[in-house]
């Protein structure tokens, strides 16, 4: 078991002088009797103990940098627990809020401002899985308030975000620092104990339906569209977490190609992930043959072993599937039950649904075909806002008639798709795949029909490609600026 005194020193004057530099004053920080003192194996660094009972979990090591502030840290047997969790259970403490910070310096400027039930989190970063909150939900289930105090910027907005949803947002409110500061530790810093006081004091409610003042309403996290690389498709078709996307054309049009072009563009591009929900395709060997083409840029047969195990780890690194097995009913309450483990487990930034023909549609009796499409389309774009993920619906149109003078099928429409209007009317964008000729290696046009935020996802038009089934890529053909 780690005993303190083998790890921590005293604390010198050296590390009193930095505190102090940081805003803390050097006997307020002793009285807090947390057990910080210098780290043995890193002299000049400052050893925290984070105690769960009277056991010490374990000891985080932070130094200051040249410019001030702390540097990243470095644990040892911290583990998955809030630093200072003692104060939850103390029963001097029962009526004060709780103080949640993302990491110590900014728990400690709550201490010294006089919140004592303030706990800093063991990582501060954005993603969903919380353990540490979920592990101690019976140390604060009976919780009144917490007041979060993330990092002010992208990651700190994600993490208070996730925390309010880990905590229940009933319970929860939010922060704004100070002009200049972007945490509990700055304010101290700049303003001294009034400055960290008044912002915890002034900490607003997270909203609750359905009526808000603008005041009431924290900034949502950062949420950029990102271009999918698809030369001229830029100002059409962005792709952001939250929105909802139908994609539909004749079978055999190169819809999936386009919808997998796309999701292997953004992995490349900006690391995302995404969970297909295939039903006209098998994982293997169809996705990974298509999957391996797009990464090597070359035919599966023509691969060697090491493109092909360079392929499969990107494959793996990327990508998940939902494979229903022969007795399951692939209903749409199967679908999102199933999207919302993948979502716990994988953090996906996309879920694909191809086609949405092939499900199980079991429509309740009291409703129309009509009124269950878009009850279904709104349980989908729920399901997207609620776990931060781009849905991707690819939908085939209902049986088109060929045109007498040629034989040929005309253009489908968003409006074509089977059983409902709903799906031009509540789709955040929506793209129509369509070729004049079924050959192939004849242009495709790749037409974006509609977009709810043309400043932010792009404006409806049309690019024309061919599709190269050598790299699992459309070849560019018209960027559509001759369209302009």
């Amino acid at each position: 078991m780690m005993q303190a005194a083998d790890l921590i020193a005293p604390l010198t004057p050296e590390l009193f002088a930095q505190l102090e530099s940081l805003g803390f004053d050097a006997e307020e920080f002793v009285a807090l009797d947390l057990g910080v003192g210098e780290a043995r194996e890193k002299p000049g660094a400052f050893a925290i103990p984070f105690f769960d009972g009277a056991s010490l979990a374990g000891i985080h090591v932070r130094a200051i940098e040249e410019h001030g502030g702390f540097g990243p840290g470095k644990s040892n047997g911290v583990g998955g627990i809030f630093y200072n969790i003692n104060c939850i259970t103390d029963p001097n403490l029962t009526n004060e809020p709780l103080v949640v910070t993302d990491g110590q310096p900014s728990c400690w400027a709550a201490l010294v401002a006089g919140f004592p039930r303030a706990v800093g989190t063991p990582i501060a970063h954005p993603g969903r899985q919380l353990p540490y909150v979920e592990q101690s939900e019976p140390l604060w289930r009976d919780v009144r308030e917490v007041v979060l105090c993330t990092y002010d910027d992208e990651h700190g907005h994600a993490l208070r975000e996730n925390l309010a949803d880990a905590f229940g947002r009933s319970r929860c409110k939010w922060v704004r620092y100070p002009k200049g500061c972007h945490d509990l530790q700055a304010a101290l810093r700049q303003f001294g104990v009034k400055g960290v006081q008044e912002t915890i004091r002034r900490a607003q409610w997270f909203a609750v339906p359905d009526i808000y003042a603008m005041a009431d309403l924290p900034e949502p996290p950062h949420n950029p569209a990102m271009d999918t690389g698809i030369v001229g498709l830029k100002e059409h078709f962005r792709v952001r977490r939250g929105d909802l996307t139908v994609v539909t054309g004749i079978p055999g049009h190169g819809k999936t190609s386009f919808v997998n072009e796309v999701v292997c563009r953004l992995a490349l591009a900006h690391g995302w992930r995404t969970i297909f929900g295939s039903f006209e395709q098998r994982p293997v060997p169809d996705h990974r043959r298509a999957l391996r083409t797009f990464h090597a840029q070359k035919l599966e047969k023509l691969m060697n072993a090491l493109e092909r195990q360079e392929a499969d780890s990107f494959i793996h690194k990327h990508f998940r599937f939902l494979v229903p097995n022969e007795e399951t009913e692939t209903s749409l309450d199967w679908l999102l039950d199933t999207m919302r483990a993948a979502v716990q487990r994988f953090d996906p930034h996309i879920c694909v649904i191809d086609p949405w023909n092939e499900l199980e549609h079991v429509r309740p009796r009291e409703m129309t075909q009509t009124e269950y499409t878009g009850w279904a389309i709104r349980a989908l774009k729920r399901f997207a806002k609620l776990h931060r993920v781009h849905i991707i619906v690819v939908a085939h149109p209902a049986k088109l008639q060929r045109k007498q003078q040629d034989g040929k099928y005309p253009c489908p429409s968003l409006y074509d798709i089977a059983d409902s209007a709903h799906w031009y009317n509540k789709p955040d964008l929506g793209l129509v795949i369509w070729r004049e000729h079924a050959d192939p290696s004849q242009p495709t046009n790749l037409m974006v029909a509609k977009s709810r935020y043309h400043s932010e996802i792009g404006r409806p038009g049309m690019i024309k490609g061919i599709w190269n089934e050598y790299t699992g890529r459309y070849t560019i053909t018209d960027d559509g600026s001759m369209n302009t």
